[in-house]
Parts: C-alpha cells; sequence; structure tokens
C-alpha cells in the first residue's frame, strides 16, 4: 500500500471512531460502499464495545474479484500454548474460541452483510485500556511528523513519545502506544537508508 493510502486510511479511521454512534448496530443487509468503509465502520464498532478485530477469510471469483470477506473477533480461536511455542515475552491469552464475527457479500466492491454474530464468550477491555486495542491504533500525520522531527533533531524515540503523551494529557489520549512509534521511527529510518543507496546507484 502507498504511502499516501495508508495516510487517508489512518485519517478516516480516525474520523469514523470519532463520529461512531453509541447506540449503532450492524444488520444483515447493511450496505458500505467498499471494503475500507465496512472495516474502519467494525473497527470503531468494536472499539466502542471493547473488543479488537481481525480480518479473516476471503473468497475470490475467476477474476480474481473479491466475492466474500470476514472480519473477526481478536480472541477468535486459540492461542498456542506456551508448552508448544517458545515466547520471549509472555503475554495476555487474548485467543479463547469467541465465535463473534461479520460477514460481507461483495458485488463489484460493494459490501453487504450476509452474516452477524454478535454474541462474544469473554469479557470486554475496560474503558481505560480501549487505546490499547491493536485495530484501533495509529499514528496520525501530525504525531508522525512530531515524532520524525524530535528524531531529526536528536532526541530519543522514547523521550519524544513521552512529550507527545504529556501534550496530549497521557498516552490513552494519542491512539498509539510507544512499540507503534517505534516501529514507526524504525521504518523511517529504513527509507531513508534505501533512498541513500539508491541515489549512490
Amino acid at each position: 500500500m502507498a504511502e499516501s493510502e495508508l495516510q487517508h486510511e489512518t485519517s478516516h479511521l480516525a474520523h469514523v471512531i470519532r463520529d461512531m454512534e453509541k447506540d449503532f448496530e450492524f444488520a444483515i443487509g447493511m450496505i458500505f460502499s467498499n471494503e475500507v468503509e465496512a472495516y474502519h465502520k467494525y473497527v470503531a464498532y468494536a472499539i466502542g464495545k471493547g473488543f479488537g478485530v481481525r480480518k479473516e477469510n476471503l473468497s475470490r471469483n475467476r477474476k480474481g474479484e473479491i466475492t466474500r470477506r470476514t472480519f473477526v473477533c481478536n480472541c477468535e480461536g486459540y492461542s498456542v500454548g506456551s508448552s508448544d511455542q517458545e515466547k520471549k515475552f509472555e503475554r495476555y491469552e487474548v485467543r479463547c474460541g469467541c465465535l463473534v464475527r461479520i460477514k460481507f457479500k461483495v458485488d463489484n466492491g460493494v459490501y453487504e452483510v450476509m452474516e452477524y454474530v454478535s454474541d462474544h464468550n469473554h469479557a470486554f477491555v475496560p474503558d481505560d485500556q480501549k487505546h490499547l486495542i491493536r485495530c484501533g491504533r495509529m499514528i496520525s500525520d501530525p504525531y508522525k511528523d512530531a515524532l520524525v522531527d524530535m528524531i531529526s533533531a536528536g532526541v530519543g524515540g522514547t523521550t519524544a513519545y513521552k512529550v507527545l503523551a504529556n501534550r496530549a494529557g497521557g498516552s490513552k489520549n494519542l491512539g498509539f502506544i510507544l512499540r507503534d512509534s517505534q516501529n514507526m521511527i524504525q521504518t523511517e529510518r529504513s527509507n531513508a537508508i534505501s533512498g541513500e543507496i539508491v541515489k549512490v546507484f
């Protein structure tokens, strides 16, 4: 995905989350003009409730066009036990077989809800931790520019993040966590290095 497209999606998701109606509920037959609109609406709904979302299965026709698309609760399936897979860091078990999902029928790029399951088998993320839900985290352009400027001026990544968190009145108001900013900074540095290599050749 091109950087301009990613920035547009980030901005769109931020607006959908901000403008999400508190009593909104999905229904069979509901129409969305494209995948971005459908996915962002479901993410905004999920963040409001207190659960995360993953993109799951999709089906294509012979032309390669998407005909079915499914988004699921991030607690769908089951986590691999630590005895089966070595883990560098311990983390919370989030997959517990939740069956919540929304499935769309896609026709000429238009998304129509054809299946909707909304009963979770787990507790929701509390309000003071909703900003940690992965699918809703994003670094807006102003924050990205501020991070890049501070790093360019020699400010450390962690310090730069703390500065922005203080300005926002707390990290939960940023919309992203320290790890997200570190990943973004690493990507910017890699792109800068790649650019220099291209110039040499």
